[in-house]
């Protein structure tokens, strides 16, 4: 388990490792769960209970992204990880969700520390349990926190990584030593695209919006290294992973009840996968 590096959510002191719990100076207190991540929420949004994908969600993502239709797009994900940060470090998974990715890297750069974050505790609970399979738990973290109140010291990381998730590029600038790297994965414009067929109707459905990130992050003090996409088709077998490669996308909160009716008579879905990777660097 890492330790010298979180900080109290309560009072912004520095947490100690102490046994099976993380300690501030002040006294403030929080338990390691027995899966191994540590609740890191600030008060006052603990009451937010529901934040984050739930458990069905979680166990959805988890056997879709385990039955490899993602593989490509992780391998490419480890190869910058591996450009960018070539000496080892820490790393930080902002929006880690169950750990696929995350552990993914942490098994592929032995010298790397890996925290991942994320809102959802059955996120963060699926992601550890995974590093303790994979054996990589004492070199990963995870914390139920959020991406723009991170529960991170200042200038603690070497590489922030974020994937499908909102970029805090302030928040960002914060955690990162100087000259840390951000590497932000985003949908393409053809990402999924055969999926939204179905959901909207061939007639309805547009590129998605390229994400000009670099331009977003120029402010907080980032300058671009640089791009590139990864895209290739992938065939969806069964319904159960249609339906959960679905929940895993923002269309699950938008289609309209012909769209989903439509995609549950599916048994097999060829779609694109195509992701847009920016490296940006804190000057």
């Amino acid at each position: 388990m890492i330790d010298g590096v979180f900080v109290c959510p309560t009072c912004g002191d520095a947490l100690a490792l102490e046994e099976k719990r993380f300690v501030c100076p002040s006294g403030h207190s929080f338990d390691l769960a027995s899966s191994g991540y540590v609740n890191l929420l600030r008060p006052g949004k603990m009451r937010n209970r529901s934040s984050g994908d739930d458990k069905g969600m979680v166990a959805a993502r988890t056997g879709f992204l385990s039955a490899g239709y993602y593989e490509k797009n992780r391998d490419h994900l480890i190869s910058l990880v591996k450009k960018h940060l070539p000496e080892g470090g820490l790393a930080v998974d902002a929006g880690c969700g169950e750990g696929y990715y995350t552990n993914a890297v942490n098994i592929s750069c032995p010298d790397l520390n890996v925290i991942g974050i994320d809102a959802s505790k059955h996120a963060c609970e699926a992601a550890a349990k995974g590093a303790k399979r994979l054996g990589c738990v004492k070199t990963s973290a995870y914390t139920v926190a959020s991406l723009s109140e991170m529960p991170i010291a200042d200038k603690k990381a070497d590489l922030i990584i974020s994937l499908f998730s909102p970029c805090d590029y302030v928040e960002f600038a914060r955690v990162l030593k100087r000259k840390g790297r951000v590497v932000i994965g985003s949908a393409g414009k053809k990402h999924l695209t055969e999926l939204k067929k179905i959901l909207y109707g061939e007639e309805n459905v547009r590129d998605n919006e390229m994400l000009d990130h670099a331009s977003r992050a120029e402010g907080a003090g980032f300058a671009l290294i640089e791009r590139s996409t990864v895209s290739y088709k992938t065939a969806v077998e069964e319904n159960a992973h249609i339906a959960s490669l679905f929940s895993m996308t923002p269309y699950y909160w938008r289609t309209p009840k012909s769209g989903v009716d439509a995609l549950s008579k599916l048994d097999s879905l060829t779609v694109t996968v195509e992701v847009d990777y920016t490296v940006l660097e804190l000057q």
